[in-house]
């Protein structure tokens, strides 16, 4: 006759503890052995949940903002007056410099300059990584791709009030507005989207190495001078490839070209619909690889 002794409590526990260390074994071996058709579905899993989620990120980024000019009393507009000054004193100068017509110069500067502080905010933010709600992060279950277009909106609300510096310098020095203008209403969509993208790729990637934050800040830099912002294609002469090379040229391009008057060319769409693609494979592929670890980044 076989007795079966009764266990005690005090290895219920501890036999509890031994079944979701195995459970977190298994998950890990699982989620290293992920195909890349499930790591991408995963990934795009990922990224819908989050943009449906659109009350919760945007409530966040105007919170943000709210708090960073809690105690200011025109709040976002400092930097809208601040980027304004810049703008007319930049624009003025190097029109001197390059020789050119002011009222030709100062438009085509104006849209890129505040274009390019609301493209370099958006990855100076996702440079700084996951760290900056690593405590939401570990208490509160959210897609990860929420504090990425929590960010972005914050950036966009900034582009929005330096939108009237655009404004201002299209009606008083340029040509106007006309119906081409409009188009860049769902270029400046399809921008977004580009960014949203890259800043996931860069939020994680800055995340697991923290060191490449300054990388991607020299990096942003450098590519400011590389951009057709301060100075025009046609300086270039024979050797326009090196502004057709580069995508950010052709992300700018897709709203500032329908702002002054005329159409975007078909390589800046080609260009920007390539690195759609290539961003999204990128972002679904890094979530659905990376999103069990981020915690443990932290």
């Amino acid at each position: 006759m076989v007795h079966i002794l009764p266990l005690e409590s005090s290895f219920l526990p501890t036999i509890t503890i031994m079944s979701r260390s195995y459970q977190g074994i298994m998950l890990g071996y699982n989620c290293s052995h992920m195909t890349l058709h499930t790591t991408l579905r995963s990934g795009l899993q990922e990224l819908k949940v989050g943009l449906t989620s659109h009350e919760q990120w945007f409530y966040m980024a105007v919170q943000d903002i709210k708090l960073r000019y809690r105690r200011s009393m025109i709040g976002p507009w400092w930097v809208t007056i601040s980027t304004g000054i810049m703008v007319l004193m930049l624009g003025f100068l190097w029109s001197h410099i390059f020789a050119t017509n002011l009222e030709n110069y100062l438009p085509f500067f104006a849209v890129g300059f505040v274009l390019w502080g609301w493209m370099s905010g958006q990855i100076s933010d996702a440079a700084g990584g996951f760290f900056q709600f690593h405590g939401m992060i570990k208490q509160v279950k959210l897609p990860f791709s929420i504090f990425v277009l929590r960010l972005n909106v914050r950036q966009c609300i900034v582009l929005f009030h330096n939108s009237i510096i655009i404004a201002l310098v299209l009606l008083l020095i340029g040509k106007g507005f006309t119906l081409i203008s409009l188009i860049a209403i769902p270029n400046l969509i399809l921008i977004q989207l580009n960014l949203t993208l890259l800043s996931i790729v860069i939020t994680i990637f800055c995340t697991r190495y923290q060191d490449m934050t300054q990388v991607v800040n020299v990096g942003t830099q450098i590519t400011f001078f590389f951009t057709p912002i301060l100075w025009q294609v046609e300086t270039l002469k024979g050797r326009t490839y090196l502004a057709e090379m580069n995508p950010v040229f052709h992300w700018i391009e897709m709203v500032r070209a329908p702002l002054l008057g005329h159409l975007p060319t078909i390589n800046d769409y080609l260009w920007t619909g390539a690195s759609l693609v290539v961003l999204s494979i990128l972002a679904a592929y890094y979530l659905g690889r990376y999103r069990s670890r981020i915690a443990y980044w932290l």
